[in-house]
């Protein structure tokens, strides 16, 4: 067990991974199934006869989907009861504008677990067409540094990108569970704030490790063209195409089926980002003017409050760095490919053929559109942390013009 662990879990990367491209995936997918945010159960790979996902008996991961559904949306009527009854028993719910806004940043978390569960019960078969095919793709690219490349991925999936959502999660769980509130109300804070927040966070996840994926094929294509640069430097003209695994004219093909990807990924969820950004955007607003508010008129607003309201403003700025981070590295990986095919040496006719490969390969590059939009509204890229923090920081002054003691 604890070699198993080891496996997926070491923090060194390995320059001769075992484990297959999928295999990587699997506890992420667990996390995800224990939240029903992966409906279709699945068997992995061996990485060595099959390297491809199958569908196996799906029952327990639809209930837990199921079962999702029903929690948090029974217990956003509980907890709109409760805030009926006594909201003017909590600090941060005394006033009327920080009575509103608590229940409108209710109601958004809400929506983005219907949205999620809407998409990926709507998505589930779609999910397993784009590991395969990321694995089938992954699998033609045989030469460069494919092994060090899976293992920097298993160490950014496993080490870095789940140890965050988990830490995230406890602090929430942490912050919640420290205050004075009584064993109801925690209850409720639980399955209508933090849940909601934890299953944000996993689908936010998912989403950034679909893209780290496309990010690493990208890297491969681009060490395929190094090798190419290699054997061209190497070998006579007329025995390059001999010498290659993979030709041009392959890669291009390989290229176009990951961006194709990309677009797969990017459909499947824009909607449940867009409605995350949404709710990034309100929390960005409402929580440091609750902080105001509170410090500024009520005497009862304690210490444990601030920090609660900070680690939530904390939280929706690593979401937004994870889905700006998505579209950056992606981009950023596009323009080395485009550096390294640019630096394959030609000299004179004996190299036409080549020249004509690479230049209808940057011509694709052109015109292949590699940005991740929501809806074609707006890209996620490195703009987006800035261009948010900048107008929640405009409404915030507009609303703290408005507030007033009650």
């Amino acid at each position: 067990m604890f070699t198993s662990l080891k496996q997926y879990f070491s923090p060194f990367v390995n320059k001769d991974e075992e484990l297959c491209l999928l295999q990587i995936f699997k506890p992420l997918y667990i996390l995800l199934s224990a939240l029903g945010l992966f409906p279709q159960a699945v068997r992995f790979p061996d990485g060595i006869k099959n390297t491809t996902l199958n569908i196996k008996n799906s029952i327990i991961n639809s209930i837990c989907t199921l079962f999702m559904i029903v929690i948090v949306h029974a217990f956003l009527v509980f907890h709109l009861q409760e805030l009926n009854v006594s909201s003017k028993d909590n600090s941060m719910t005394e006033g009327k504008m920080t009575l509103m806004n608590y229940i409108a940043d209710l109601v958004l978390e809400i929506l983005f677990c219907t949205v999620s569960y809407f998409y990926v019960i709507r998505d589930r078969n779609v999910y397993i067409i784009i590991l395969n095919d990321i694995a089938i793709c992954w699998d033609r690219l045989a030469m460069g540094k494919r092994r060090l490349i899976l293992g920097r991925l298993r160490v950014h999936i496993n080490c870095v990108v789940l140890t965050t959502v988990l830490a995230m999660i406890l602090v929430l769980a942490v912050a919640t569970y420290t205050g004075d509130s009584g064993v109801w109300k925690m209850i409720l804070v639980t399955l209508t704030f933090v849940l909601p927040d934890m299953i944000q966070f996993t689908m936010i996840a998912f989403y950034f490790v679909m893209i780290l994926m496309v990010v690493a094929m990208l890297k491969n294509i681009e060490e395929e063209f190094k090798v190419i640069s290699l054997v061209k430097n190497s070998v006579p003209n007329d025995l390059v195409e001999a010498r290659l695994v993979v030709t041009i004219n392959e890669l291009r093909e390989l290229y176009v089926k990951t961006l194709k990807i990309k677009r797969q990924i990017n459909e499947a969820f824009q909607g449940p980002l867009l409605v995350s950004l949404v709710v990034c955007f309100f929390e960005l607003v409402t929580m440091p003017h609750m902080i105001y508010h509170g410090l500024a008129f009520q005497a009862n607003f304690t210490t444990h409050d601030d920090i609660e309201c900070t680690v939530w403003v904390l939280n929706q700025l690593i979401k937004m760095y994870a889905l700006a981070k998505s579209g950056a590295l992606l981009k950023s990986q596009v323009n080395e490919i485009g550096r390294t095919i640019h630096n394959i040496p030609i000299s004179g006719d004996q190299d036409l053929k080549i020249y004509l490969d690479v230049l209808h390969f940057s011509s694709l590059m052109a015109y292949q559109d590699t940005a991740i939009t929501i809806y074609g509204y707006f890209p996620l890229d490195s703009t987006l942390v800035f261009n948010m923090v900048a107008s929640a920081a405009m409404y915030l002054v507009i609303l703290v013009q408005f507030d007033k003691p009650e």
